[in-house]
């Protein structure tokens, strides 16, 4: 856990000696240890409880086989699994250590400044592995999270806002690594809420989300560092444009990658995707407390659906088509990536068109996830002690579930944003100036832009109070702490300094002080 954050943070500040970069691997590392705080307050409280870490249990031939001190109460006896306050307090602090890892809102600000670091770091720690910690995390402490319906709302909530106020940034931003890192946080939204589903099916379908998410977006990631390569280093899509003639290769990985993520059908992206809107809605269609809750988000996950399709496809449209308006002498001299470049994101994008289709039509990833325990499969067990394992129906249908109008509607969802965009980007720049006049004039646009204040708002909360806080010490450290110790060291030299005169070198002197000094001890016995 640690591990992967330290190298990230290294990564990140890879290019040291520039200020924006070290400062994105120091507030990655700040950032990061907010949420490996709770973490570690959730690991103490687990280990308070319980006794022990292992809490997990292991399904051999449909039977719970004991692992650990937590499996073997599990056996016969699932009312001791906790619940109540200490699940959900053990359950949203380990969350809140996913929050940091995962990107995922309030902690989610270190993510799109990690760009900083170079492009393949972003594709590979920050779109594959180190950021999806947070949710194998959570996926694999199912067991716990069974305990505590709170916290499962909780994580789909989180989850289900942070996917929409990521693609509302991403909307707005100009810099393509970073509309690609948000894009990220989103994403991995969408993961967190399929694993507060808690059922069978969103479990399923939040791994597989994960699975698939590794391919297209860091194909995406190495795509902008194509782009970014040919350019000499520009990565603004506003200096960019038609780009399509000088990188042909890139344009077409782009264009898959881009497609696969705005979830279309039958590219990976959309067999993931839309399990986890399936999962939702089932989920609010079953009712419950908090039935509503779960419709809200299925809501949200369709409208950034769209907004996801919509942003890139303005960053498809913006880099590879119209006319360049950049550097003129840039432009002329870009030039299409070397084949070690090129090679690996072909390898991606080809992953990116099959292994979603491939595992869903043979139910791999589902049956594989069959070997873990579900939280469906918790509480039959809690509320019948069955060993049967209950995560087995339905296994198999986990990745689609059969929702065809939820996959209908998503993908009509996506295909509205890709046509919007291309009515804005294309040939309608007057119309598409308007828009952004009047989004100026409300203020959307700038707020959208300015990722909502949320760095400017963390400084003038946290970052200013607390280097206010420092001064203060440092201050007090110079004048208070270093004084005292001055202090008691200037005593014997001022006590020195008075007794000093006294050693004049006289010889005559020293017998008068001796003869004056047996007096007076004379005249002190004789008292």
């Amino acid at each position: 856990w640690e591990a992967v954050g330290l190298c990230s943070y290294l990564l990140i500040g890879f290019w040291y000696e520039k200020p924006s970069a070290a400062a994105a691997g120091k507030k990655a590392f700040l950032v990061n240890r907010i949420g490996d705080f709770g973490f570690a307050l959730g690991l103490f409280l687990l280990w308070t409880v319980y006794g022990t870490l292992d809490f997990h249990d292991t399904l051999v031939d449909g039977q719970l086989t004991n692992v650990g001190i937590l499996g073997q109460t599990m056996l016969g006896h699932p009312e001791l699994y906790v619940g109540g306050g200490l699940a959900t307090a053990i359950c949203l602090l380990l969350f809140l250590g996913a929050c940091g890892k995962s990107a995922q809102f309030p902690l989610h600000v270190w993510l799109p400044d990690a760009m900083e670091g170079p492009t393949p770091v972003s594709a590979l720690i920050h779109a594959a592995t180190m950021v999806t910690a947070g949710v194998y995390m959570v996926a694999r402490c199912t067991p716990l999270f069974a305990a505590s319906a709170d916290a499962r709302l909780v994580v789909a909530v989180v989850g289900g806002f942070t996917a929409l106020m990521a693609a509302v940034i991403a909307l707005a931003q100009n810099d393509l690594k970073r509309i690609m890192a948000y894009s990220t946080v989103s994403q991995l939204g969408y993961m967190f809420l399929g694993l507060g589903v808690g059922t069978m099916l969103g479990i399923t379908a939040g791994m597989f989300h994960l699975f698939t998410h590794a391919f297209f977006k860091a194909l995406l990631f190495l795509a902008a560092g194509s782009v970014m390569h040919a350019m000499a280093g520009v990565i603004d899509v506003r200096q960019l444009g038609g780009l399509r003639h000088k990188l042909p290769k890139t344009y077409w990985l782009f264009l898959v990658g881009g497609l696969t993520l705005a979830g279309l059908f039958p590219l990976s992206g959309f067999w993931s995707k839309d399990a986890i809107l399936a999962a939702v809605s089932e989920h609010a269609a079953a009712g419950g407390a908090f039935a509503s809750w779960y419709f809200l988000l299925y809501v949200a996950a369709l409208v950034t659906a769209g907004l996801t399709a919509f942003y890139v496809t303005r960053a498809f449209l913006l880099t590879f088509h119209g006319e360049p308006k950049g550097s003129a002498k840039i432009h002329e001299h870009a030039h299409e990536s070397p084949r070690a470049m090129t090679g690996p994101m072909l390898v991606l994008a080809v992953a990116a068109v099959v292994v979603g289709g491939y595992f869903e039509m043979t139910h791999g990833f589902a049956n594989f996830l069959q070997k873990t325990p579900s939280i469906e499969y918790m509480e039959d067990l809690a509320t019948t002690g069955n060993l049967v394992v209950a995560a087995t129906h339905g296994a198999a249908e986990a990745e689609s579930g059969g929702h065809l109008t939820v996959a209908v509607l998503s993908t009509v969802v996506a295909l509205g944003g890709i046509v919007l965009a291309l009515a804005l980007y294309v040939g309608r720049q007057k119309t598409l100036a308007r828009l952004v006049w009047v989004l100026d004039h409300v203020g959307l646009h700038w707020v959208v832009e300015s990722k909502f204040f949320f760095d400017e708002i963390y400084a003038a909360l946290f970052v200013r109070p607390l280097e206010l806080l420092a001064k203060c010490c440092a201050q007090f450290d110079r004048e208070g702490i270093d004084g005292m110790v001055d202090l008691i060291g200037a005593i014997p030299a001022r006590l020195g300094a008075w007794l000093r005169p006294l050693q004049g070198g006289v010889v005559s002197y020293y017998a008068l002080a001796m003869a004056l000094g047996t007096l007076i001890l004379m005249g002190v016995l004789m008292m």
